[in-house]
Formats: C-alpha cells, sequence, structure tokens
C-alpha cells in the first residue's frame, strides 16, 4: 500500500499565512525522504477557518523544487467553478515542472458558497464537471481543439505545453455520494474517499457499488490503486499523547464544518444527515468513525483491518485535521507513521 499526505491548510486569527504555508513545504518535503509517495493538497474558497489554499497548483509548484520523486496531486480540483482549457493549461505546466509526477484529482464540489461565490448554479455542477473533464482530455491528446457545448465555447486553439506523462496524468474522482461511486465505476475511472466525508460503515456499504458497476461496464474489478481513501490520521507514543495533542484541533474542525451551513436544512437530504453527524460527533466518536488517532501498534492493527475490507492501493493521511497541531509535533508523528507503521505494509 502506498501512503500520501493531505493538506487543507486551515488558519485561525492568531496563525501567520505565511508560516502555515512554509510549515506545509516542510513538511512535505521532510516526507519525501520519509518515504512517502505523493501529496495531496485541496482545492477551498472563501473561509480560512476552514482553508487558506484556494491554488493547490501553486503549492505544488513550490514542492516541485523542493522533491524530485514524490507524486504532486490534488485533492481536488473543484472543477465547475473553472474554465477546462485553463485548467488544462496548468495541469499540463505543472507536469513539466515536475517532469511527469503530477496526478489529477477533480471533483463537483458541495459547498453551496463555493457555487455562490464564482455566480455558478450548483444545480449544474454534473453537467459541467463532465463537459469540462472531456475538453480537458481533448486539450492534453490533440494538437488543436474547438467545442461547442452547453456551458463552454471554445474557438480553434492549441493547448500548450502538453503534459510529460502520456496520454496524460492520470485522473482521479472524488466519490462522496452512490451515485458517483456507480457513475465512476461505470466510466472506470479512480477514486477518491474521504473517511471524513463519509465513515467507515458508509465506505464499506459504498465501496461495491463502484466495483459492480466497473465489472458491469467491461473494466474488470480494477487494480487496488483505483481506490485511493483520504484519512484523518495521527500517531503518538502512548494514547495519552494522541488525545493531549490533536482532541482540540479535531474539534475546532468539527465546529467549523458545522459552521458553514447556516441553513442546513435548505441542502440536499444526503448533506444534512452528514451534518447532523458531524454536528454530534465526539472526539472518541471520530477516532471511531473516521479516523485513526492511536500508537503504532494500534495504528497498524486498525490500517490492516481497513486494508483488508476496502482494498485500497493507497492511504492519504491528514496528519493536522483542524490545524491547531504544532508544526513540531505533526512532523514528530509523521516520522513515527514513517518508522512504525508504513514497513507494515511494504
Amino acid at each position: 500500500m502506498k501512503f500520501g499526505l493531505h493538506y487543507q491548510l486551515p488558519c485561525r486569527d492568531f496563525q501567520s499565512p505565511v508560516q502555515r504555508y512554509r510549515d506545509t513545504l516542510e513538511q512535505a518535503a521532510h516526507a519525501e525522504d520519509l518515504g512517502f509517495e505523493s501529496v495531496w493538497p485541496v482545492e477551498q474558497h472563501f473561509d480560512p477557518e476552514l482553508s487558506i489554499m484556494p491554488a493547490p497548483l501553486l503549492l505544488l509548484a513550490a514542492l516541485a523544487e523542493r522533491t524530485s520523486k514524490m507524486r504532486l496531486g490534488i485533492a481536488i480540483v473543484l472543477l465547475p467553478l473553472s474554465h477546462p482549457v485553463r485548467i488544462a493549461e496548468e495541469i499540463a505546466t505543472l507536469d513539466v515542472l515536475s517532469n511527469g509526477r503530477v496526478e489529477f484529482g477533480i471533483g463537483r464540489g458541495s459547498l453551496p458558497e463555493h457555487f455562490r461565490g464564482f455566480g455558478i448554479p450548483q444545480s449544474e455542477s454534473r453537467e459541467r464537471f463532465i463537459e469540462a473533464l472531456h475538453i480537458i482530455r481533448q486539450a492534453w491528446t490533440n494538437q488543436r481543439i474547438s467545442h461547442r457545448g452547453r456551458f463552454f465555447q471554445i474557438g480553434e486553439v492549441a493547448v500548450v505545453p502538453k503534459p510529460v506523462q502520456q496520454p496524460y496524468p492520470p485522473i482521479r474522482v472524488a466519490a462522496n455520494s452512490p451515485d458517483t461511486f456507480e457513475m465512476m465505476g461505470r466510466l472506470g475511472l479512480p477514486i477518491f474517499v474521504a473517511s471524513q466525508v463519509n465513515p467507515f460503515p458508509r465506505i464499506k456499504e459504498y465501496l461495491p457499488l463502484y466495483r459492480t458497476a466497473r465489472t458491469a461496464a467491461g473494466h474488470g474489478n480494477g487494480d487496488p490503486e483505483d481506490v485511493t481513501i483520504l484519512m484523518p490520521t495521527y500517531v503518538a507514543e502512548t494514547r495519552a499523547q494522541v488525545r493531549q495533542q490533536i482532541e482540540e484541533s479535531i474539534l475546532r474542525w468539527l465546529q467549523s464544518v458545522t459552521a458553514r451551513y447556516k441553513n442546513p436544512e435548505a441542502g440536499p437530504p444526503l448533506m444534512r444527515e452528514r451534518l447532523e453527524r458531524v454536528r454530534r460527533m465526539t472526539y472518541e466518536q471520530a477516532g471511531e468513525m473516521m479516523g485513526v488517532f492511536d500508537t503504532p501498534d494500534g495504528c497498524v492493527e486498525r490500517l490492516q483491518q481497513f486494508h483488508a475490507e476496502f482494498k485500497m492501493g493507497r492511504l492519504i493521511c491528514w496528519f493536522n485535521q483542524g490545524g491547531l497541531v504544532p508544526h513540531d509535533q505533526v512532523m514528530r508523528s509523521m516520522e513515527l507513521f514513517a518508522a512504525q507503521v508504513m514497513p507494515h505494509f511494504a
């Protein structure tokens, strides 16, 4: 099993955005030396309590110069919010800068304020996503493209540079709802599954939908690497140290998420159910339902269980959910994880 890092980058009033980015770059560069295979920041907008990372490709461009072999993933680009030609250009440029190390992670997005902020109806997210992905693939595989669609009108243009990876960087899609699991299975596309969005019992329920749809569409059962799971993760020498170091940060993240939805009753039923679950969640429940916060031995035991159950090929570890864990403690947790957990999955 491969291991990567996830960054969302919340920033509180008492924290420095400059220092948060510097710490992130130092952690990610150190992760390559520790044996982590990839890094996966996420695009978020308009709320520093959850994230100050609206442009994850800029972070990855900086990291490309500090690393030599680490895969540079995005988990995720919010595809309905951007023009697909611009995304095709920027991803290809990052692939050139990194000499072919990009992993293109994409999703529809779920937060209403993102769509309001960009003046895009959220009801159009699925159709925009599908049309944009088609355009991006065409831009990478054809010398010139033109397109007349529902959302995008593109005159004949040459999108340059082309990616180093051929025909293009690996594509991976965030799957959060049952219909997305099934749709990505039908399309034969690899997926992300985030346990802070769908807790472990839901992942167990939804993954068969993906694999059954893959098989029915003629794509086979797929490779384990077709499934990547993003999971809040933390390790320390004792469980008391784990709790002392991360509980405040976990609870702050839970509060920040529920505060985003001023009128949850107006949202879709699945979103309302998720919000209510998060609103009631305690630290103990977070560790049971969506994360692995434990000693090295405890982490090994739980991850072996999940690996057998979910058959994922990659785990993306989120070591600082909530953003309140000091930089030196994050580094120590990463080092412990690399030294005492990762070797069990080689």
